[in-house]
C-alpha cells in the first residue's frame, strides 16, 4: 500500500517538474518574440522588471528542484525497507514460512510417534514369544489380530504386565542360580582348604 503511494507521490513530483520546465520555456519565448504592438513604457524598466521575474522563476525553479530530489531520495531510502503491516507481502510470507515449519513439524512428530508405537508393540510380541519359548503360526495370527486388526488395549496392557511379572522372575531366578554357583564355588574353596590340611 506504501510503496503504491510513493510512486504517486514520484509521479506528481515529475508532473509538476515537467509543467515547470514547460512554463519557462513559455516564459522565455515570450521574451524572444518581438512585441505586436508598441506600447509606449520604457523599454529599461519593463526590461528590469522581466529580468527580476525570470530571475525569481529560476530561483523557485531551483528551489523547487531541489525539494523534490531530497524527496525522490527519502521516498527510494523508504522504499527499500521492509513494511511488516498486517497485509504486507513480507509478512504474509513470514506467518506462511512459520505455518509451513509447524506443520512439518507436526507431520514429522505424528509419523514417530506412530513409529514409536509400532516398535513398542513389536518388542512386546517378542518379549512375549520369548517368554513362551516358542511361536505357533496360530500364536502369530492371534498377536497379529490383538495389535492390528482388531486392537485391543485391554489385551495388550495384560500381556505387558504377564512378560514383566516374568522377566522379573526370570531376573530373580538368575540371581538365585548366580548366588548358589557363588556358594558352591566358595564351599569347594573350603572343602580344598580343609583336605589340605
Amino acid at each position: 500500500m506504501t510503496t503504491a503511494t510513493n510512486e504517486n507521490i514520484l509521479m506528481m513530483f515529475e508532473e509538476i517538474n515537467q509543467k515547470l520546465d514547460r512554463t519557462q520555456l513559455q516564459i522565455e519565448n515570450i521574451g524572444k518574440q518581438p512585441a505586436k504592438e508598441t506600447i509606449e513604457i520604457d523599454n529599461d524598466e519593463l526590461i528590469g522588471e522581466i529580468r527580476q521575474v525570470k530571475t525569481f522563476i529560476e530561483v523557485s525553479n531551483k528551489a523547487q528542484s531541489e525539494r523534490l530530489s531530497m524527496l525522490e531520495t527519502v521516498i527510494r531510502k523508504e522504499k527499500r525497507q521492509f513494511d511488516f503491516s498486517p497485509t504486507s507481502i513480507n509478512t504474509m510470507l513470514i506467518v506462511l514460512g512459520f505455518m509451513s515449519i509447524i506443520l512439518g513439524l507436526t507431520l514429522w512428530a505424528t509419523s514417530l510417534k506412530a513409529e514409536k508405537e509400532m516398535c513398542s508393540d513389536n518388542d512386546l510380541k517378542y518379549r512375549y514369544f520369548q517368554m513362551l519359548g516358542h511361536a505357533t503360526q496360530e500364536e502369530l495370527a492371534t498377536m497379529d489380530t490383538i495389535f492390528y486388526f482388531h486392537r485391543n488395549q485391554q489385551k495388550i496392557k495384560e500381556l505387558r504386565k504377564q512378560v514383566e511379572v516374568f522377566e522379573v522372575n526370570v531376573k530373580q531366578r538368575a540371581k538365585l542360580i548366580e548366588q548358589e554357583e557363588r556358594l558352591k564355588k566358595e564351599k569347594e574353596a573350603l572343602e580344598l582348604k580343609i583336605n589340605s590340611k
